[in-house]
This record gives C-alpha cells, sequence and structure tokens, in this order.
C-alpha cells in the first residue's frame, strides 16, 4: 500500500486588503476598508525576505512567498510529490481588534481561497480562517464553510490574546469536533 503525501503547509499570500479581499467583502466593509485606506495586514512573524518565510527556489521573481499559484503547485505536487496540498493563510485577519471587522476579513478570506485557489485546482484543499476573539463568529464562519469538503480544518494563530485552552473558545473547539476538522495551529 503506498502512502499519500499531503502538504499541509502551504500559505497562499493575499496581496493586500484593497486589491485582493476587497470584491469578497460586503459594502460595509468595502467603504471601511477604502475609506480608513486599510492595506497590508501581513502578519510579521514571517518577514517576506526571511529564509524562514519561505524556500528561495520558492520564491516569485514578482511578488511575496505563496502568491503565484503555478510556482506553489510545481513546488508541492511535481517537485514534492504531494497528491494534495493544504492551503493556510497566514494574513491578519484574526489579528484586527475589532471582531467584526476580523470576521468580516476571514469571510473574505475563506471566500478569496475558495475562488482563486481552491477552483483552480482539485488536489488543493484549505483551513478555515475563523476570527477567534469572538468565539461566536468563529462558529458562524465555521458552520458557512463546513459543507464544503475542500476546507479541511480550521486555522488557529498561536498568538492570540489568551491562551487557546481557555474555555471561552469551548465552543470554537466543540463546532469543529461536530463537523471533524481538526485545528491548525
Amino acid at each position: 500500500m503506498s502512502a499519500t503525501r499531503i502538504d499541509c503547509d502551504i500559505h497562499p499570500a493575499v496581496g493586500g486588503t484593497r486589491t485582493t479581499l476587497l470584491p469578497y467583502l460586503d459594502d460595509h466593509w468595502k467603504e471601511q476598508v477604502v475609506s480608513r485606506a486599510i492595506d497590508g495586514l501581513d502578519l510579521t512573524s514571517y518577514p517576506p525576505n526571511m529564509s524562514l518565510s519561505g524556500r528561495s527556489d520558492w520564491r516569485p521573481v514578482n511578488g511575496k512567498p505563496g502568491s503565484d499559484l503555478a510556482m506553489v503547485q510545481r513546488g508541492a505536487f511535481d517537485q514534492l510529490g504531494a497528491s494534495h496540498a493544504i492551503c493556510n493563510v497566514l494574513y491578519g485577519a484574526q489579528a484586527v481588534y475589532d471582531p467584526y471587522m476580523a470576521s468580516a476579513f476571514c469571510k473574505a478570506i475563506n471566500d478569496w481561497i475558495a475562488a482563486e485557489w481552491l477552483a483552480r485546482d482539485s488536489r488543493l484543499r484549505a483551513s478555515i480562517a475563523v476570527p477567534m476573539q469572538a468565539p461566536d463568529l468563529a462558529i458562524e464562519e465555521i458552520e458557512r464553510r463546513a459543507g464544503d469538503i475542500r476546507f479541511v480544518s480550521i486555522l488557529v494563530l498561536a498568538q492570540g490574546e489568551s491562551l487557546l485552552g481557555r474555555r471561552h473558545y469551548w465552543p470554537v473547539y466543540r463546532a469543529a469536533e461536530k463537523h471533524k476538522l481538526p485545528i491548525a495551529i
């Protein structure tokens, strides 16, 4: 029996809130993003030029690591021989202080990854981005996406405002368990 190889460490790069996510936001949040000039919510944990942020041979000439779908496909599927790959979008949506804005950005990320990556390659899967600072809104997003079999886990950032074992997160974990979705940290 041969083992299936799954690359679970693919990090598609969001081009920017105003350029990439704007079409996936509702009118209220579009207006907020434009009028407040919100853009570039990249997390500082992975500076783009740091070797930890991506293999040098997977970096596009122009753009961020993870911004070129064809390059990611060549690396994960052709070069490494993976049968599937799980996309974990590490964008600062979950780190936004306002829980409603964070929720809107997480929804936009999930809609963007579904339309722009998952729809273009049946070997790709994704983790659901959720706003953990508002467990009720995180559960709403899990419920919204759980029926789409291309979403195979729930992405939770390690550096939140409180420890992930705290009781107020337990309803999120129950929702994950209900839908048989692992938590990806």
